[in-house]
């Protein structure tokens, strides 16, 4: 039988399908010429052959993928991202480079590479100076095919031994893991050996305490801070903005007719766009500061926007302004979260603020105080 009498096209509506098929080796969908969702749901953890078809300059280019322990839809989502990738790559360079990798060093170079477009800057430097302090000299020259769970665990251990928190460590296995399905789909190797390595378990709940009074002198030096750029960086936090995507606001995401921001997707954490109320506060600021319609709100002296070490001065003095003697800048999510959950706000209230893309996230913030806990006591016996 040819190959392309095994193919199936598959057609979901809410995915882009464009030059997917399915490889139906068993013949599952005997005569079946598209597949739909409901046909996918037929498909659960099996091995699964996704076939892409590419086409550039009257030319048909394809790429077999294959996964392991997915369901059907998972496989179908995890290929229209990875077809739309090739595309860019297709048109941007007019070739496909080669696969050929052998070191797993050569791998990460390239899943970097090939994973640029939807990794935010941040994520991508943190992930490269883990990569590199922990992983590339220990087992970055082994061939990828050989490398194994025991070769993985040792780093773990070692981080542990040398005082790491072990939600630090796991940072190793969420490196890994996604490098080695990438060399899979690429049919580099056959399993994942970060999918077993060990992490002990630990309370990932979010811990920081600050009285309301303390919060609400933090809030008043934020908006009395004498630096008036800074000033709008300090605002945007203590509504629970992440800094980068603070730092990296433009005119354009402001839409003061409708009292909306957008924070966009390349900026964001969770790779979506995301619109936030513009509330009155930071609107006010804005005005105050000078609209412009076009480039970043916060621009660097020397840099197209503000950085983080230079943020990081400010933060400083505004916790010497407010006699709060340590609190670091992402703790402002974090005062957020719990404060609200304090004061009985729900979670998908919370996450939609947040920017979470579930409020199984934003459950970390849900260490409630005393006092919310007899409120919930009391209710709970009057009626």
């Amino acid at each position: 039988m040819a190959l392309n009498d095994l193919l199936i096209k598959v057609n979901i509506p809410s995915i882009d399908c464009k030059g997917i098929y399915f490889k139906d080796i068993g013949n599952i969908f005997k005569n079946k010429k598209e597949l739909n969702k409901k046909d996918l749901d037929k498909i659960k953890y099996n091995y699964i052959v996704i076939v892409l078809k590419l086409w550039f300059r009257s030319k048909t280019t394809k790429r077999t993928l294959k996964f392991n322990d997915i369901t059907g839809l998972a496989a179908v989502k995890k290929a229209s991202i990875i077809r739309n990738e090739l595309k860019d790559e297709l048109e941007s360079t007019g070739t496909l480079a080669k696969r050929d990798f052998k070191t797993l060093n050569e791998l990460y170079k390239n899943y970097m590479i090939f994973k640029g477009t939807s990794l935010s800057t941040n994520t991508i430097y943190t992930n490269k100076k883990t990569y590199d302090k922990w992983i590339k000299e220990e087992i970055g020259d082994m061939e990828i095919s050989k490398v194994t769970t025991f070769d993985i665990q040792p780093i773990v251990n070692r981080m542990l031994k040398e005082g790491k928190a072990p939600r630090t460590a796991q940072s190793i296995k969420q490196i890994l893991r996604p490098i080695f399905n990438h060399a899979i789909d690429l049919e580099i190797c056959d399993k994942n050996p970060a999918i077993k390595v060990n992490i002990p378990k630990f309370d990932n709940t979010v811990h920081f305490d600050l009285t309301d009074e303390k919060r609400k002198i933090l809030y008043k030096e934020m908006k009395e801070y004498k630096h008036l750029k800074f000033r709008g960086i300090m605002l945007f936090l203590y509504e629970a903005r992440r800094l980068n995507e603070v730092l990296t606001l433009k005119w354009e995401n402001i839409f003061f007719d409708q009292k909306l921001y957008t924070v966009e997707y390349t900026h964001s954490k969770i790779r979506k766009q995301q619109t936030y109320r513009l509330s009155k506060t930071v609107e006010e600021f804005l005005i105050l500061f000078g609209r412009h319609k076009r480039g970043y709100i916060f621009p660097g002296e020397t840099t197209k926007h503000v950085t983080s070490s230079t943020f990081r001065n400010h933060w400083e003095k505004l916790l010497e302004n407010a006699g709060i003697d340590k609190m670091r800048i992402h703790d402002t999510r974090h005062l957020y979260g719990t404060t609200l959950v304090n004061q009985g706000i729900s979670k998908e209230i919370i996450a939609k603020q947040m920017g979470h893309s579930s409020t199984n996230v934003t459950a970390r913030y849900s260490k409630v105080n005393i006092d919310t806990a007899e409120i919930g006591l009391n209710s709970y016996l009057e009626n």
